[in-house]
């Protein structure tokens, strides 16, 4: 039986008291354990002394620091229910996303409370500086400092509604996604099972902690095993990561395909295509020896103590993942979604099989309906907020959670996803077309930093970003058609210049690219605009 979250931290905060746990990456908060404590029960404490009822709405909008995750934590201890909201929506849609959660509170960084100054959020009683965790221009209310014999963070039912999470809205409708203590404390425990032994070491948070991803993977299922989480607080530009991995020394990352691929198409593999190189590369001795020469040097590059680089939220470029397997980097992919709090199937590393999302973890299953992948167990979200007629779209009678995405699973769990149900082109003959199949390969073409495959007039098209002025189209469809099956051909590619609109987790806003007429007119106001 999974252990309750709050309990384990409690644990934690007792075992690891004198131990630093939360540090702004350059910035001047940090926390040990035992401080961390203190100010769970000092914003409890706030949380009394302004009425609020338990069970209420807080929510929290701010860029990755210490102090939103002790305002996550107090929040869950003392009795709250924590509503995520990504800093990066536009302010019309976080005062959306604050009205339709029913907060009473809204814990925000400056540059949010900044957005939000002339929109309506009439629900709200309080707004608090996510700087400060205090109301401005009151004191503080009295509390009894915690000491380890005193923590106990027992009381809240495993099933109780934890928090509220609102997707990135990739379809256009963010959603808040209802997950409660048994899917946090779960998904918890799926990190602990698939990660490697990493007692008291560092880690570099850098995904949003709003999203699912990040908050489980980056800092939940860090803190049981006493590590210094380090919050970077900023967009991790190549420069700026560079540094902060040198000087963090993290034993894990966590994030999306773009970072490493990116490291792998610029530093490595234009070493390993030099002809010396790829003569000797597939040698049984000297190759080998090569092979490890990359990796070791791609692991110092990332501050020399990875021990696992975990990829989630797409799938990674396959020649990315064929060299990193094959020198051996501790790469492995895994599998999940906001409405699983987020994981479905992973992996430690060693066992981790090419292409796929690794295996299902433990307190779920799942299974293929109709080409789509269905789960159900531990993790699967109580629903969508307010949103009942949605939820049963999604939720079977019997507790299996329809995906979205089409794969498969093999016997003993391993999990292949081809693509998202809802981009699935399905063309005049009947012929399925999966557009992330096409994209991953054009994307590797030279001449194109991203794209995206849709149809319009019954004619298969892509759009292709790119940086060259006089990037040969003809040339590029003919490469790319080369590559596939004669039914998935592209008819038309089209340019711009601009990158795609993406949701704050990198998801292409692929509804605004359905309709030609759509995309011209886009295209025309950039034009105007320079």
């Amino acid at each position: 039986m999974v252990q309750h979250y709050l309990e384990l931290l409690g644990e934690t905060i007792r075992r690891y008291w004198d131990k630093p746990a939360l540090t702004d990456y350059k910035g001047t908060t940090s926390y040990t354990y035992g401080e961390m404590a203190r100010e769970i029960a000092r914003v409890g404490a706030m949380y009394d002394a302004l009425g609020l009822e338990k069970g209420c709405h807080i929510a929290i909008c701010g860029n990755n620091c210490a102090n939103w995750a002790v305002a996550y934590l107090a929040t869950a201890v003392w009795g709250g229910v924590n509503v995520c909201i990504m800093p990066d929506f536009p302010a019309d849609d976080i005062a959306r996303m604050v009205n339709h959660s029913d907060a009473v509170v809204l814990i925000a960084s400056a540059q949010v409370r900044k957005k939000l100054e002339d929109k309506a959020l009439p629900a709200v009683q309080v707004i608090l500086p996510m700087e400060e965790l205090s109301e401005p221009g009151t004191k503080s209310p009295a509390y009894t400092a915690p000491t380890p014999e005193s923590i106990n963070y027992s009381g809240r039912g495993i099933d109780e509604t934890c928090m509220i999470c609102y997707t990135s809205g990739s379809t256009g409708t963010p959603k808040g996604v209802m997950l409660s203590f048994r899917s946090l404390s779960n998904n918890v425990q799926n990190c602990k099972e698939n990660l490697p032994k990493h007692d008291g070491m560092n880690v570099l948070s850098m995904l949003p902690l709003a999203h699912m991803y990040g908050l489980v993977c980056e800092l939940l299922a860090q803190l049981p095993a006493g590590c210094h989480i380090y919050f970077l607080g900023k967009t991790p530009t190549p420069s700026i990561l560079a540094k902060a991995l040198q000087e963090v020394h993290p034993y894990t990352i966590v994030t999306i395909p773009m970072v490493i691929e990116k490291i792998c198409k610029k530093s490595v593999f234009p070493v390993i295509n030099k002809p010396a190189i790829r003569f000797f590369w597939r040698w049984p001795g000297i190759g080998r020896m090569l092979k490890n020469l990359v990796c070791k040097k791609m692991l110092k590059q990332l501050g020399g103590n990875v021990l696992q680089f975990h990829i989630g939220g797409a799938a990674l470029n396959e020649d990315v993942e064929k060299l990193l397997m094959d020198i051996r980097f501790p790469v492995t992919v895994g599998y999940g979604l906001t409405e699983t709090g987020p994981l479905v199937s992973g992996n430690l590393w060693q066992n981790f099989r090419a292409r796929s999302g690794g295996k299902v973890v433990s307190g779920m299953e799942a299974k293929i309906v109709d080409e789509e992948i269905w789960v159900k167990g531990e993790n699967v979200m109580q629903g969508y907020y307010k949103a009942p007629d949605l939820t049963a779209e999604v939720i079977t009678e019997d507790g299996w959670f329809r995906t979205g995405d089409v794969g498969k699973v093999e016997k003993d769990g391993t999990i292949y996803v081809q693509g998202h149900k809802s981009n699935l082109i399905v063309q005049a003959n009947g012929n399925k077309v999966y557009p992330e199949a096409i994209e991953a390969l054009l994307n590797d073409l030279d001449g194109v930093e991203e794209s995206l495959v849709t149809e319009w007039d019954n004619q298969l098209v892509a759009l292709v970003v790119t940086k060259w002025e006089q990037l040969n189209v003809a040339s590029l469809r003919e490469k790319i058609n080369s590559l596939l099956p004669k039914d998935s051909q592209l008819q038309k590619i089209e340019t711009q210049s601009d990158p795609l609109e993406h949701t704050p987790k990198h998801s292409i806003k692929r509804y605004l690219y359905r309709k030609r007429a759509e995309w011209e007119a886009r295209q025309a106001q950039v034009k105007g605009e320079k």
